[in-house]
């Protein structure tokens, strides 16, 4: 009966140990930040909003995704919480496995091109004059994040 017992204790240990795989984050391993380089621009102008996903260990993480979407970014209208970004309020993700690996201190980086006005030139998009809220968030089933809210103004 002990012989069970202790063999039982043993394999309950195993498992939990290799339900994490090792590679699993804990959720201060990583961390969303927000970054724009002007908060208020004109029409013509252009700034860039930085999403920066970190890994804070000194581990490698591995994230497994179950879409193509991995870190997803936002802009909102403040008034009625709007999505204006993506256009349509959502992003069109395959249903397919991906990963992310980030090394000890390593980041991912997203960047967003905003330009004031009706017309965007090249990658930028293009918002009317107005108030507006970025955010993005990271799309990990077992650890999702989201950013803090960056709010910026187009004159």
């Amino acid at each position: 009966m002990k012989q069970t017992s202790v063999l039982l204790t043993l394999s309950t240990v195993l498992l939990a140990a290799c339900g994490n795989g090792g590679l699993a984050p804990r959720a201060e391993a990583l961390r969303l930040d927000a970054t724009i380089g002007r908060s208020t621009i004109g029409t013509g102008d252009t700034t860039s909003i930085v999403f920066r996903l970190r890994n804070l260990s000194r581990a490698p993480i591995v994230l497994s995704f179950l879409t193509s979407c991995q870190v997803l970014p936002y802009i909102t209208t403040p008034r009625a919480d709007q999505v204006v970004y993506p256009s349509g309020g959502g992003w069109g993700c395959y249903q397919v496995l991906t990963s992310l690996a980030l090394g000890p201190g390593a980041e991912h980086v997203t960047t967003v091109l905003v330009r004031g006005g009706a017309q965007a030139n090249g990658p930028a998009i293009a918002l009317p004059p107005g108030e507006y809220r970025a955010y993005a968030r990271l799309e990990q089933p077992d650890h999702p994040l989201r950013s803090a809210t960056i709010e910026f103004r187009v004159e």
